[in-house]
């Protein structure tokens, strides 16, 4: 197992037992009509479980599953905590729907509990790398009717995700690779994007930061086709999940080609973009260029 003491997000706990069930039940030669007959509960329910659209109760995990799947009693104690762990709730479920829409909820549940993050943008910087002012500049210049309390309150929430990239235990795995556009295009005033660039670089000597950028002069490139992230998460079973966000909502793709696809296409901007030193060197010239 050697998964209790890896800082996952309740939404993350709640997909690894969803992977673990559907993987034991199917070693137990169950079905899915198997195990709702055994909590006498509709197929539905069982598929919501296994789809990580449910939490699993507690009692029914501890008094029907892990027997029924034959799991060791040694192991109960493991499967218990990530299920107990799996109905606590995150730090971003206190926001408001107006701060944090529940497409995106989904997403920072999982960006929280995720080993590593594969990220392309041509538009923006990734936002556990927002300054607070660029975020606030994103936020304002949006097309909802925003309070004062409401720009406040999105800007707070972009601020605290960028702490998953410091935490104390196992902080986030973090490849970025930025289209030179998102460097050029002035977000706030000077000043903002002065400040956001070099704290770009800066954190691009983290050491688990890798930042590339994409320069106009290297032409056509798999990422024309938009932007998109990929969570890989710390256990081998879980392909992981692609992330496309639009204006109304987000795409999860969870397929194994979907996954390969943007995986490919992920490697083949790496490979085309600059060097990690040379962006980092680009960005902070770009920095100077605001001064």
């Amino acid at each position: 197992m050697g998964m209790t003491d890896t800082p996952m997000s309740p939404t993350v706990w709640r997909r690894w037992l969803a992977f673990e069930l559907t993987r034991l039940r199917r070693v137990a030669g169950l079905e899915q009509k198997d195990v709702a007959k055994a909590l006498r509960c509709t197929v539905t329910k069982v598929s919501y479980i296994e789809n990580a659209e449910r939490p699993v109760v507690l009692r029914d995990l501890d008094e029907v599953l892990l027997g029924l799947y034959g799991v060791p009693e040694d192991r109960w104690s493991s499967y218990l905590q990530a299920a107990k762990k799996s109905r606590q709730k995150g730090w971003w479920e206190r926001y408001s729907a107006d701060a944090l829409p529940e497409w995106l909820s989904l997403y920072i549940g999982l960006e929280q509990g995720a080993e590593q993050l594969r990220v392309y943008d041509a538009q923006l910087i990734t936002g556990v790398l927002q300054t607070e002012d660029y975020a606030q500049a994103i936020v304002r210049r949006g097309t909802a009717e925003l309070t004062e309390e409401q720009i406040s309150r999105r800007v707070e929430f972009r601020s605290s995700r960028r702490a998953v990239l410091t935490r104390e235990l196992d902080p986030l795995r973090l490849w970025v690779v930025l289209d030179e556009a998102v460097l050029r295009r002035v977000v706030g005033n000077r000043a903002v994007m002065r400040d956001q660039l070099q704290h770009l670089a800066d954190v691009a000597d983290q050491a688990k930061v890798t930042l590339q950028v994409f320069p106009f002069e290297h032409g056509a490139h798999p990422g024309m086709q938009g932007p998109f992230t990929i969570l890989d998460f710390p256990w081998p079973t879980d392909p992981g999940v692609v992330y496309i966000e639009h204006r109304s909502g987000a795409v999860y793709l969870e397929t194994p080609a979907e996954i390969k696809d943007h995986t490919v296409a992920f490697e083949h901007l790496c490979a085309h973009a600059l060097p990690p030193d040379e962006s980092v060197a680009l960005i902070r010239d770009i920095a100077r260029e605001y001064q």
